[in-house]
């Protein structure tokens, strides 16, 4: 029933992406930073009996943090896109992908974990 679950929180979050253009919903460096974050996370708890929870936690907490450094760089205008409203709106949306990387992640590791 887990994997039923996780199938049909996925598919929702998937179709709800598709109805806007799913293109908008990949970027490989966003996914990296979270996917870093989580597998130090769970380096770093060193827990074998949860690797896949700690994981998860990890993914959630870089999902965070990566949009944490990513408004800093718009708003520190690192990429000169501050008061350039065209720009803004494509930088902001990157910079909030690593939350939904990192919750995704989090759903699939609720399904695979042990209860």
């Amino acid at each position: 029933m887990k994997i039923l679950g996780l199938v049909i929180c996925l598919g929702t979050v998937i179709g709800a992406a598709a109805t806007v253009g799913i293109h908008l919903y990949f970027d490989v460096l966003s996914f990296l930073f979270v996917l870093g974050g989580a597998i130090g996370f769970l380096i770093m708890k060193n827990n074998p009996e949860n690797h896949i929870t700690n994981f998860g936690e990890g993914a959630v907490y870089f999902g965070w943090l990566g949009t944490l450094v990513g408004l800093i760089a718009i708003t520190g205008d690192r990429f000169l896109v501050w008061g350039d409203v065209d720009k803004m709106g494509p930088a902001l949306a990157v910079s909030m992908l690593t939350i939904l990387y990192g919750y995704s992640l989090k759903l699939i590791t609720i399904a695979l974990a042990k209860d």
